[in-house]
């Protein structure tokens, strides 16, 4: 035991005692070649001899292209990455490298040791590290990047990560050049080809992202690795790369990291949520302890105590339970760290998870259609739709039985209320090739496609009441239709609202015995008048 803490404690004084130092320079060579191009047979020996001299201190990347041969299978693997790249540089020939994005742009062939040593030194404003894990169960990669810069850095800067294969070796060579030994190949660009934008950034400013990859197209999962870097998008100029470690020593002891709020609904009518939310500790302490706060639209709605035992990089999804908030027509909910371990967390810059949200529009008298094109398993997909004040499902439907079939179904609701749409995937991957969408008219109120098990959202509605049947005796709204005013004559203190045929609500009044309403204000059309109280009621068009 004692021995541990010895090592442990040294690691840390020698922490700390880098960062204070100069930020050594990571090269990037990024390399574009192709299977059936002869003088890239004749030139990459000696590029890879040169990337292995200098293994420490340059991370290399290979984009295969599909020029002079078109079946190079390392370029069919990935054709958007690839072509990014290429777009990036406007790479047309290879062999061709590029080198930190500015430094070079040639043939490799003409790279040498001298180059190399006079680049490396050249200070980076950015310290990066990088670790990362494969799951073979989940037939996963997840890697985990972290930065910090030493001076200030303006202008886009977008980081990049990406997951290569060290080796790939044939049998036969899969191109006409002879080649059978591939090295740094590409294999996908973390999250995408367009890379995380960092934008401008001050003096001793921190990051820490986490990527995941379901694999495709690796020949060897031993051989998988991961880089990253630093790249500003106009200029071009990498400002820093960065390899992976197994040995990898956090910026911070006590730094959680907030993200993907999840269970939230894009349309809400009821005014509560049950969130979720990931928490990542970035830190080299065990991360056993976290008080969060739940805000909605700026105001604080909730206080949660997380406990539990996560080391670095671990992550839980925490379950924040229910909670219940005022409803506005644009919403922005927000989960924050007040202090881990007990005290305060090192790095506040991801600290902040969000997400937003609308209010769901109240839909009058309006018909209702619910469109559905299946995907490759119609069976899979059931849907219900719940009056969220008494609980009860007031309609549903599915499974069901033609493929890539676009079914269409009116739905009947007879009751006003908020209610909440469902639709369900048994196979776990929502309509993936098919969708789904909610009318209002000829309005869309949501649709979707990709949600996993299921995926949820609430619309408000009212039903088309008779004038004649509710108010008949103390309720008159004359003349209709009008070319302009509109007069309304109710029996003590009622609320009046008007709704145009979208369901936007376009006037809201109160009438006192007696209401005049100059209708021109809104344009030529039908619309709905609501006038009544919280027992009574009528809809009239």
């Amino acid at each position: 035991m004692k021995k541990i803490t010895l090592i442990i404690a040294s690691l840390l004084m020698l922490f700390s005692l880098r960062i204070n130092a100069q930020n050594e320079r990571i090269l990037l060579f990024e390399c574009f070649t192709n299977t059936s191009c002869g003088p890239c047979a004749q030139q990459n020996p000696a590029l890879d001899a040169l990337i292995n001299a200098n293994a420490d201190r340059v991370a290399a990347i290979k984009y295969h292209m599909n020029w002079p041969g078109a079946n190079d299978p390392m370029y069919l693997h990935n054709t958007a990455d690839n072509n990014a790249r290429k777009s990036v540089y406007n790479v047309n020939s290879v062999p061709h490298t590029v080198v930190d994005g500015i430094r070079y742009a040639n043939l490799p062939g003409n790279l040498n040791q001298n180059m190399v040593n006079n680049w490396l030194t050249i200070e980076s404003p950015f310290d990066m590290r990088l670790s990362y894990e494969v799951d073979e169960v989940a037939n996963t990669i997840t890697v985990h990047v972290m930065g910090r810069a030493s001076q200030a850095v303006q202008g886009n800067v977008k980081l990049y990560v990406g997951v290569i294969e060290r080796e790939i070796h044939y049998n036969t060579p899969p191109g006409s050049n002879g080649e059978r030994d591939f090295y740094s190949v590409m294999k996908k660009l973390l999250p995408s080809a367009s890379g995380t934008s960092i934008g401008d950034i001050e003096a001793d400013s921190y990051f820490a992202y986490t990527f995941s990859w379901e694999l495709a197209n690796v020949y060897n999962n031993d051989q998988l690795d991961a880089i990253a870097w630093l790249q500003n998008t106009n200029t071009k100029e990498v400002y820093q790369a960065c390899k992976s470690s197994e040995n990898i020593v956090p910026f911070y002891a006590n730094e959680a990291m907030l993200s993907d709020i999840s269970n939230v609904k894009s349309t809400n009518c009821s005014g509560e949520a049950e969130p979720k939310v990931l928490l990542t500790n970035n830190g080299s302490n065990a991360l056993t302890s976290a008080e969060l706060e739940v805000v909605v639209n700026g105001t604080t709605i909730k206080n949660f105590e997380w406990s539990g035992n996560l080391f670095v990089f671990e992550s839980t999804t925490v379950d924040l339970g229910l909670i219940s908030f005022p409803v506005e027509d644009e919403n922005i909910m927000e989960v924050r760290i007040k202090s881990v371990n007990g005290g305060t967390d090192e790095a506040a810059s991801n600290d902040i998870a969000s997400v937003e949200f609308e209010g769901s529009p109240e839909i009058v008298g309006k018909v209702l259609k619910l469109s559905i094109r299946t995907d490759a398993n119609p069976q899979e997909t059931t849907w219900k739709i719940t009056n969220l004040l008494t609980g009860e499902v007031v309609l549903q439907g599915g499974p069901y039985d033609e493929v890539n079939h676009m079914y269409t179904e009116t739905l009947d609701i007879t009751g006003d209320g908020c209610y909440d749409f469902t639709i369900y995937d048994a196979g776990g991957d929502g309509l993936d090739g098919g969708v789904y969408g909610l009318k209002a008219g000829s309005t869309t109120i949501f649709s979707g496609n990709i949600f996993g098990d299921s995926e949820s959202n609430e619309f408000s509605y009212e039903v088309t009441a008779n004038v004649e049947e509710d108010f008949r005796h103390n309720t008159t709204i004359y003349p209709n239709p009008t070319d302009g005013m509109l007069n309304i004559i109710c029996e003590g203190e009622q609320n009046v609202t008007i709704y145009n045929m979208v369901g936007q609500r376009v006037f809201e009044g109160v009438c006192e015995r007696a209401l005049q309403i100059d209708m021109k204000h809104f344009g030529s059309g039908i619309y709905a008048i609501k006038v009544g109280n919280e027992t009574q009621r009528v809809v009239v068009k």
